[in-house]
């Protein structure tokens, strides 16, 4: 056999298997970001109003108080949490807290819910690296993984799914006109449950500040 030829053959392989890893490694430190910014479990929240409201004619508010139908999933160093963040937001955005009797009321209600999230990784090996579709932290959305391989060489493939259960939290806060009981805003903030003691007693106050981000401000003290 020439050996010109197994020269040439050597490098080729040689220079081939570097360019694929160099390629793996590229495409890979470019994707663990998404991968780190899709797998974290952030609070979805809604917001939504009456628009034929003037909320600058309510100086005043009251919070209805926690009972077994609206908060008995929580404890109560989260209740009062929840409570004194409400309080806090509201007089922030120019309202005055009353015990009883406030222009308006607001109430606090819990839900919780089962869920189940697929989480599809594939690892392709012989063959160039490229996406792999899969199902998102909440169940949407893409994940991102090697593929079933492009271009050179021949290889084979295998795809490992995740099935993992978890409880989602949403945090209602509504809103009414005490003088006639209309419901004038509410806002809804969902997210994984923290189990967490320390976590939650850090990112609790946080939620509420998300959800009441949006609720109209008729001047800061």
């Amino acid at each position: 056999m020439d050996v010109n030829y197994i020269i040439f053959a050597f490098f080729t392989l040689y220079f081939y298997k570097y360019d694929i890893m160099f390629i793996k490694k590229t495409v890979l430190s470019l994707l663990l970001p998404l991968i780190f910014l899709f797998s974290c479990s952030s609070l979805d929240v809604t917001n939504d109003w009456d628009r034929n409201v003037d909320f600058r004619s309510f100086k005043t508010f009251s919070l209805y108080p926690w009972d077994y139908k609206n908060g008995y999933q929580i404890n109560d160093y989260d209740k009062q949490t929840i409570l004194n963040t409400i309080q806090n937001e509201l007089e922030d955005k120019g309202y005055t807290y009353v015990k009883d009797s406030g222009d308006m009321v607001v109430s606090i209600f819990i839900t919780l819910k089962g869920k189940t999230s697929y989480d599809a990784y594939t690892n392709h090996y012989g063959g160039w690296a490229g996406y792999g579709g899969g199902w998102g932290y909440y169940g949407f959305g893409y994940g991102y993984g090697w593929g079933p391989g492009y271009g050179y060489g021949t290889g084979y493939s295998t795809t490992t799914v995740t099935e993992r259960h978890y409880n989602e939290g949403s945090l209602i806060i509504d809103a009414f006109n005490a003088a006639d009981k209309k419901l004038i805003w509410q806002g809804i903030g969902s997210r994984e449950v923290e189990y967490d003691l320390d976590k939650r007693d850090e990112k609790l106050p946080k939620n509420v500040h998300q959800i009441l981000a949006k609720f109209p401000a008729v001047g800061k003290k």
